[in-house]
């Protein structure tokens, strides 16, 4: 019942590597019915005990980000929002001692180092970092990220560590995946001179240091917004190849004017670590980051927390899960997958014994079911808060049915059956009524979750039906229902699948957990429709709704 927008079976490398990412999604929901319901992410950081930066601030960026939080402190400091009194740092072995406490008794998915105090300390990280990367190696555990905040110079410009720490701590940049280092602190690492002005210097000095360390880089021009500029522009420096070649992006954001910033440096860096594993790439995570902390910053200049620069809001948007929604989805709805794939229905498409009387009852419905289903995408495309989405939604409604509605019809002359238009079965009312129901909570987001499932199931099981048939040496152009099984595994269908199904993951990300629950309801009670109307092909319920 999901519409297919492109007829060509010629894939396209843009189209294959979308079947790839489909396929992996497809896994990682899969592996889900195993995996935590929450990402565990490792703080290694000092203390600030009014809670604005530091180890106090990781755990919240955990938590706001919906993952797991532990925690190791390098150090313990007398700080408020006017700045730093007194610091204790840790003695090394004891520093491990907490480390191996977290690392002997549970797994490690990503992690945030930050403020390392003394060369020993640093040494101490890089031993305990070095073993416990060659031990997951041994037991098949996937490598935690490891996000480095290069603690070097606070905003001021003032220096944080001894010249012997700061070279050592240049030692352990190499096993970072991925550095944020401030204004100053990204100058210190080029061996520039004078700290950037400008965003053009920040990024040329970003590539530097990329392509030195050979590492991704996260360079933070928040100190170029604050000296006044119009928009707060990060730069993302990822290494692109092999060969030293370096990819730069700006990451933009508006300026938010307060001088409410205690922390961020800490926040950002550890609002990374609890998103990359949640995303396909650095950028992807760097802007759903990006966009978070402009929402706290946004949101800080009514929390009145101290006299000096205080913290942002770190509770202004909760996410609901660590878990990527379509992963959960994928998990939740294995059995009604299972029974979708194992239902006489359709084994009996695949080896061509379904009466074409039941095909053709199940293609009328799917006629009506259609010409609603454009309706809602419309809707979605209406309600779209982002252009590109609007365009995807709106192209799905014009042009989707008028496809597979010209298949039903040649189909319906080719094997001698009249077109002509029928009444609607109890079961497919059922789905429209769904759906429309969701439709008027007018939500954007469950209404891209109802119709996922139109999307999702069909390319599985076309890809599934399409492998089965060619396993069999079953000649698809002869197949009584060849070119049904070609239309749902074509690459291209499958490419608009993973766009609604990322469109569904941002849109989660970015929900309350109140509203991801009606999204995944949404899209669960779908599927457990889509199973009921490919069933009333042989159970033919009651028509005249």
């Amino acid at each position: 019942m999901s519409e297919p927008q492109y007829q060509q079976s010629n894939e396209t490398p843009h189209a294959s590597g979308a079947m790839a990412v489909l396929a992996q999604l497809e896994a990682a929901g899969e592996r889900a019915a195993d995996a935590p319901s929450r990402l565990r992410v490792l703080s290694i950081e000092g203390s600030d005990p009014i809670g604005g930066a530091g180890t106090m601030a990781d755990m919240k960026a955990f938590t706001a980000q919906g993952v797991f939080g532990y925690a190791a402190m390098t150090s313990v400091l007398a700080q408020n929002t006017q700045g730093v009194t007194s610091i204790v740092n840790m003695d090394p072995d004891f520093l491990v001692a907490q480390l191996n406490a977290v690392s002997d008794d549970a797994v490690i998915d990503s992690m945030k180092i930050g403020m390392l105090g003394t060369p020993e300390l640093v040494e101490a990280v890089k031993g305990w970092l070095t073993a416990l990367e060659q031990h997951y190696c041994d037991e098949g555990i996937a490598k935690p990220v490891v996000v480095l905040d290069p603690v070097m110079y606070a905003k001021s410009g003032d220096a944080l560590l001894t010249p012997q720490a700061e070279q050592v701590l240049r030692n352990i940049i190499p096993m970072a995946d991925i550095i944020t280092p401030n204004v100053p602190e990204l100058a210190a690492l080029a061996d520039a001179d004078q700290p950037a002005t400008d965003i053009d210097t920040l990024e040329s000095m970003a590539h530097e240091v990329c392509k030195r360390y050979g590492v991704a880089v996260y360079a933070k021009g928040g100190a170029l917004a604050l000296a006044g500029g119009a928009s707060s522009t990060d730069i993302l420096a990822e290494p692109s190849d092999g060969q030293g070649e370096v990819r730069t992006t700006r990451i933009e954001g508006r300026a938010v004017h307060t001088h409410n910033v205690h922390g961020t440096g800490d926040t950002l860096s550890s609002t990374l670590a609890a998103l990359r594993p949640q995303c396909d790439t650095w950028e992807q995570a760097a802007r759903r980051a990006k966009t978070w902390m402009n929402g706290a910053i946004a949101a800080a200049d009514r929390l009145h927390v101290g006299k000096g620069h205080g913290p942002v809001d770190f509770t202004w948007r909760h996410a609901p899960t660590g878990m990527r929604f379509s992963a959960d989805y994928w998990n939740r709805v294995r059995p009604i997958r299972e029974r979708i794939h194992g239902m006489r229905f359709i084994t009996s498409m695949v080896d061509a014994t379904l009466s074409l009387e039941d095909f053709a009852f199940y293609l009328h419905q799917d006629d009506i079911y259609l010409t609603d289903y454009t309706s809602l995408l419309a809707l979605a495309s209406s309600r779209a808060d982002r252009l590109d989405e609007r365009v995807f939604f709106a192209q799905a409604a014009s042009g989707g049915v008028d496809s597979e509605v010209m298949f039903h019809h040649d189909w319906f002359v080719k094997h001698g059956f009249d077109p002509s238009p029928v009444s609607r079965s109890e079961v497919t009312a059922a789905y429209i009524g769904h759906e429309h129901r969701v439709a008027d909570s007018g939500s954007y987001a469950r209404l891209a979750a109802v119709v996922m499932p139109c999307f999702w199931l069909y390319a599985a099981m076309g890809k599934e039906m399409r492998e089965q048939v060619r396993n069999k040496h079953i000649d698809v152009d002869t197949h009584p229902f060849g070119e049904w099984i070609r239309m749902y595994s074509d690459p291209e269908f499958t490419e608009s699948t993973l766009r609604e199904v990322q469109i569904c993951d941002r849109l989660a990300a970015e929900a309350s957990i109140d509203e991801y629950e009606h999204m995944m309801h949404a899209a669960l009670v779908s599927s457990e429709h889509e199973f009921r109307f490919f069933e009333q092909g042989l159970t033919r319920p009651a028509l005249g709704f």
